[in-house]
């Protein structure tokens, strides 16, 4: 295999111009032409997982975040990034990035956190319609769950499926949970959404100090589970849909990426 065809296979199921404007995501770095025997999948191209492919004789990183995401002015070797950049290009190592294109794509990153707190029947909980194109995406997700919970055992069902110890809860408990809203990464903060959408609990990754303020004034209730734990779900996804289509090339997941936020 080569770069392109993985490239154009993604395009297939999370399709580039499902992207958000202001995102970045594609070929980060090398050539289509570049052949594949081994790749890795993982949320984030850090030195730690630069090394990682290295010394695991990677030919293609293929990341959720994007590799190079703000302006690069320069090239510095002995900066964060342009370390990466040199290690990367030293040991032939191509990037891929597929961000808010996989999050909102059908069995993306907000359908798995959907499916992994428990919701069915998932509709879409805000519309997005992506540059030429005429379909409705939707940014995040919105379900009902098979059983009511308590609000104390949603909690716990939530820890124990993201196999997180801690998280955040913003605003008012309901005394039970049945229909939920989830909205993968960093929620934009749209809360007469949220409002509209009548659900008893919103599951997210990031919350501002003062989108909370106004959520809890609203009547509104928000898990904030982490960025990482909301969308680490897709590594593994991801590496599957690789693997079955190219079972002619070894395909990982890193195994260094752990939660950089430590709770004490």
């Amino acid at each position: 295999m080569n770069v392109g065809e993985i490239l154009d296979y993604i395009n297939e199921f999370a399709p580039w111009k499902y992207a958000e404007d202001w995102d970045n995501v594609g070929l980060m770095l090398g050539s289509r032409k570049c052949q594949v025997k081994k790749l890795m999948v993982c949320m984030d191209v850090t030195s730690k997982t630069v090394k990682e492919a290295i010394d695991q004789k990677v030919d293609l990183i293929v990341s959720h975040h994007p590799f190079l995401f703000s302006k690069l002015n320069s090239i510095d070797f002995d900066s964060v990034k342009g370390y990466q950049i040199s290690e990367l290009i030293k040991n032939n190592i191509c990037v891929i990035s597929a961000h808010t294109n996989l999050d909102v794509a059908i069995g993306g990153v907000n359908d798995t956190l959907a499916q992994a707190v428990g919701l069915t029947d998932t509709g879409i909980l805000k519309s997005y319609v992506p540059k030429g194109f005429s379909i409705d995406l939707g940014i995040g997700k919105i379900g009902e769950l098979s059983n009511q919970l308590s609000f104390k055992e949603f909690i716990d069902m939530v820890k124990q499926n993201l196999q997180i110890k801690n998280l955040r809860i913003i605003g008012v408990q309901p005394e039970s949970v049945k229909n939920a809203a989830v909205f993968c990464g960093s929620f934009d903060g749209d809360l007469e959404t949220i409002k509209r959408s009548n659900v008893d609990v919103l599951i997210t990754g990031d919350i501002k100090y003062h989108t909370a303020l106004d959520a809890e004034e609203m009547g509104l209730c928000i898990i904030d589970a982490g960025h990482f734990s909301s969308e680490h779900l897709i590594v593994d996804k991801l590496k599957l849909f690789l693997k079955n289509k190219f079972y002619n090339i070894d395909v990982v997941c890193s195994e260094l990426e752990i939660d950089p936020f430590i709770f004490a």
